[in-house]
């Protein structure tokens, strides 16, 4: 009998020392700032005893990230929103270590989600979320949606040099990592960052000021008579041509100035310029962009008259972004001089549709260098 009591007192002890889930809760919860390693042990311990923990999935996944296990993070974030699909924070979370894993894709998707839910009232997590979204946009050439995510920010004063260096690389075009940048070409950035975020936050004098000396500086540096050029855009037109003009004479191949001059020529009625130009950029631009090519082809050729060739380009384009309103509505605009009435009026009804469902607070939609055209 000694030695059964013996064996009952000792599983009796085994059992009054194994943590509860409680316990490890609240261990965790209180390591979580201090000793991130530490606080994710614990909740994975927790969530090993109640696996439909939510919230424990999603602060697991907030002290990998602090720690940089990102691909741990990820998996314990994606648990965590299936469980609780509605928490804006938690898909923007996700979204940040999936752009760690340079899952730039699916990042932008998850923080694009993120802020259609609502990222909450921690100002600092919207900052870090749109200044990631701006890098991962840089890194795939789209520049005019990186400069986006950040205009907010500038508004709100937010002027760190992170956020401005990542607008001086939306400024001048240039889709490299910081990292990356000789300590020439990062004074230019940061020069064009400064002025980007001085012209955003309505500071024009400063910005004025800050573009001449961008131009008297760096006069031969690619990007900078392209982001001189856009400066000029809402004042100066003739201006702006001249200097999107000499960034292409300098560097052929920078498909974004290609692109604004296209635009603006097929503005002026010069279609047969902005089908040349708009053509050069096509082959200098990013594949993922070339539905942006199809879509201003297409607009060009609409405004020459050539209603089949713009039939053929938008359509193109429609396929390779769907998502994009303004195709539709120049689809409805061609189908409707074409004749083609109920293919017009449904083009027309998708881009109301998605004029109404886009977020001006979110990752915004690509759209064409449409300078100046016709709009709703």
């Amino acid at each position: 009998m000694a030695v059964f009591a013996s064996a009952s007192e000792l599983a009796f002890s085994q059992q009054s020392t194994t943590p509860s889930f409680e316990d490890l809760a609240a261990r965790a919860q209180a390591l979580l700032d201090s000793k991130p390693a530490e606080a994710a042990d614990l909740y994975k311990q927790a969530l090993a005893l109640q696996p439909t923990w939510a919230e424990g999935w999603l602060y697991c996944g907030a002290a990998l990230y602090q720690v940089d296990r990102y691909a741990e993070a990820t998996d314990a974030f994606r648990k965590g929103v299936v469980l609780a699909p509605g928490k804006g924070a938690a898909w923007a979370f996700l979204g940040l270590a999936e752009a760690e894993l340079d899952n730039s894709d699916q990042a932008l998707a998850d923080m694009r989600k993120g802020e259609e839910l609502g990222l909450g009232n921690n100002g600092q997590f919207e900052v870090a979320v749109r200044t990631k979204a701006a890098q991962v946009l840089v890194h795939l050439s789209s520049f005019d949606e990186a400069l986006a995510q950040l205009m907010p920010l500038a508004l709100r004063n937010e002027n760190s040099p992170e956020i401005q260096q990542t607008m001086g690389l939306c400024a001048l075009a240039l889709p490299q990592a910081p990292s990356q940048l000789s300590p020439e070409r990062r004074a230019v950035v940061a020069l064009a960052g400064k002025a980007a975020w001085d012209f955003v936050s309505q500071r024009p004098t400063e910005a004025a000021a800050e573009y001449r000396e961008l131009l008297a500086q760096y006069p031969d540096q690619p990007g900078v008579h392209y982001a001189f050029g856009l400066y000029w855009m809402e004042t100066d037109l003739t201006a702006a041509y001249a200097e999107l003009r000499k960034e292409v004479e300098g560097n052929p191949q920078h498909w974004p100035a290609l692109m604004v001059i296209g635009a603006m020529q097929t503005r002026q009625g010069d279609t047969e310029a902005a089908l040349q130009t708009l053509r050069q950029a096509m082959k200098a631009m990013p594949a993922r962009h070339r539905w942006l090519g199809h879509a201003e082809l297409g607009h060009a050729y609409l405004t020459a008259g050539n209603l089949d060739a713009a039939i053929g380009e938008l359509e193109t384009a429609e396929r390779l972004m769907a998502s994009n309103p303004q195709i539709h509505f120049f689809l409805s605009q061609t189908y409707r001089r074409a004749g083609r009435k109920a293919d017009a009026q449904r083009e027309t009804a998708e881009f109301e549709k998605l004029k109404v469902q886009q977020d001006p607070l979110g990752v915004p939609a690509l759209h064409p260098f449409s300078f100046g055209s016709d709009k709703k």
